[in-house]
């Protein structure tokens, strides 16, 4: 299961992916979230000129839950988004890029 998550699995520190690991297991709401996310209705997006902020999206370019295929679709469906792509990365880039994360999220909000 980690692999889907990161590039790198045996890089992690096991404390920290216990600890995530945990949460989703512990939250009263996550079977709803996978069924959602299963079932439930695509993003519509935002038309060209409707967002109220910079939009980022950042995909792994070794993700294997969003596949780096897809970027382009939801490039069409957020025109204004700026996509970011992390090397090496899984669908976390929290755990394979930290650092670049956070440049990233103050890049896109300071």
């Amino acid at each position: 299961m980690l692999a889907q998550f990161s590039a790198r699995p045996w890089a992690l520190e096991g404390e920290v992916v216990l600890r995530e690991l945990r949460s989703f297991a512990d939250s009263p709401v996550i079977e709803a979230v996978l069924r959602e996310l299963a079932t439930g209705p695509g993003q519509e997006g935002a038309r060209a000129g409707t967002a109220q902020g910079t939009v980022v999206i950042g995909w792994g370019r070794r993700d294997l839950v969003t596949l780096p295929s897809q970027a382009a679709r939801a490039q069409e469906r957020f025109p204004d988004a700026r996509l970011h792509w992390f090397d090496r990365c899984g669908h976390f880039p929290h755990w394979d890029r930290p650092d670049e994360t956070v440049r990233v999220i103050l890049d896109a909000t300071a």
